[in-house]
């Protein structure tokens, strides 16, 4: 479908020459110059399934009538040869453009006008041949182009580029603006636009309005019926990008139903307060994303939904990762089990906490009788509460469990005492009076006799650390 001729085959590899870079690509439409770069890719390729102006179309999001109409423009300048189907890219070195001779006559009133708006630079024959072959082929009226012509000379000043015009002349023709009268009527509408633009762009610090400006203007006002005061206090509040980031702005506050300042206010503050705490979240956890968004929809938004207060949430994070549960799914289970007890606020998060830390002295009692060091760690509060609050043994049946772990991790006072349960011993005496080695032999492997060492959104409320005016 798409190959080199023999004078301009690339040996596979893509390469786009000065030569149409300078002085093709800025007369051509915008379309046309993707068709030929990615058809110029397509003939470097061999066996690709895009080698079809059908494929090609669908690839570029362009209607055929479109890339067919771009082959027809590349073929006249002598860049392509088309038989059928089968396209050829030719040489740009012996590039011979088909010269089309138009009615002199016709268009010298046209070719005076325009040089006379243009007046800081001679207007070149190829530019003249440009704008004709534009006017033939959409119909649009040479009186109407001179209009056009004046008007981007206003925008853009006496050396407003070819291109420029082209692109004005093109996007009004194709809006159905092809005499002088309707483009003269849209002139003017733009005219309109284009003032109440000007201090738009000061405000953020921009330039004068050019046509694509003054169009996106048009469509906040009339499309997005937005009052001019708005969009002036929220050009206001953009730092760069200028009309292009604005639009984006504005955009979205549509697509959101904000219509008043008040309420794009009220938006904004609100959002910069989610940004700020899901920082602080991630800062209390420990990690660091660079773009929150995803986390403040599946997260943030839903915790704030259940009616946790900002600074409840934060103490979460804290105590989560002080468990070492430092992932947002871990957090989640965290912040669901606090919402089961109702514990919404910071005060009521250090409540949950100090309860689930009641056991620690007791733990580190037990940890220096059998010789473990190091912190108190989650699983050891799980087997403590187990022991009291499940089992009900006391102080004195644990401590003597431990007197026979020494050496021996925690593990192995929950397996001694597992085994006590299993045949119902609740004193010191009792304990003394059997073969503790020989009961947790019996008893290895009876259902619930020990404390499984990882965690679960069930068993949260043993895995509290007390908080601290240090930490």
């Amino acid at each position: 479908m798409f190959k080199f001729s023999s004078e301009a085959s690339l040996d596979g590899s893509v390469t786009v020459e000065t030569k149409f870079i300078v002085e093709y690509m800025p007369y051509a439409d915008g379309d046309y110059v993707k068709v030929y770069l990615y058809a110029l890719s397509l003939a470097a390729r061999k066996n690709d399934p895009d080698d079809s102006i059908e494929r090609l179309a669908r690839r570029l999001d362009l209607d055929i009538a479109t890339v067919d109409a771009a082959f027809d423009y590349w073929t006249e300048q002598g860049l392509m040869s088309r038989l059928g189907d089968e396209v050829t890219f030719l040489s740009l070195r012996a590039a011979r453009p088909k010269i089309k001779k138009y009615d002199v006559d016709k268009y010298r009133e046209f070719n005076r006008l325009a040089q006379q708006y243009v007046a800081a630079r001679q207007i070149a024959p190829n530019e003249y041949n440009e704008y004709y072959s534009l006017m033939e082929k959409t119909g649009l009226e040479w009186q109407a182009m001179v209009l056009i012509v004046k008007y981007c000379v206003n925008i853009k000043g006496d050396n407003v580029s070819c291109p420029y015009i082209l692109a004005v002349a093109r996007n009004l023709a194709a809006d159905g603006y092809r005499t002088c009268t309707d483009v003269e009527n849209r002139l003017e509408e733009y005219g309109v636009f284009y003032n109440e633009l000007i201090p738009v762009l000061g405000a953020m610090g921009g330039k004068r309005p050019d046509h694509e400006s003054v169009g996106l203007y048009k469509k906040w006002t009339l499309e997005y019926k937005f009052d001019r005061d708005v969009i002036l206090k929220v050009a206001q509040t953009v730092k760069r990008g200028g009309a292009a980031a604005l639009d984006t702005k504005l955009t979205a506050y549509r697509e959101l139903g904000l219509n008043s300042y008040a309420q794009i206010q009220n938006y904004e503050t609100e959002r910069l307060a989610m940004y700020k705490l899901t920082k602080n979240i991630n800062k209390a956890l420990g990690v660091f994303y660079e773009n929150v968004d995803s986390e403040i929809a599946l997260y943030v938004k839903p915790w704030l939904g259940m009616g946790f207060a900002p600074d409840a949430l934060t103490a979460i994070a804290e105590f989560s990762m002080k468990n070492g549960l430092k992932t947002l799914s871990d957090l989640d289970a965290v912040v669901r089990d606090f919402f089961a007890s109702n514990a919404l606020t910071a005060q009521k998060v250090r409540e949950r906490i100090d309860f689930g830390a009641r056991f620690d002295g007791d733990i580190q009692a037990v940890m220096t009788a059998i010789g473990v060091m190091g912190a108190i760690k989650p699983s050891y509060r799980s087997y403590y509460e187990t022991w009291t609050d499940k089992w009900g043994f006391g102080r004195d049946v644990i401590d003597y469990a431990a007197s026979l772990s020494i050496g021996k991790p925690l593990s192995y006072v929950n397996s001694i005492l597992a085994a006590w349960r299993a045949q119902n011993v609740t004193t010191v005496d009792a304990a003394k009076s059997i073969n503790s080695a020989a009961a947790i032999a019996a008893t290895k492997d009876a259902p619930n006799s020990e404390v499984v060492e990882r965690y679960s959104a069930d068993e949260l409320n043993a895995l509290f650390t007390k908080f601290t005016d240090e930490e």
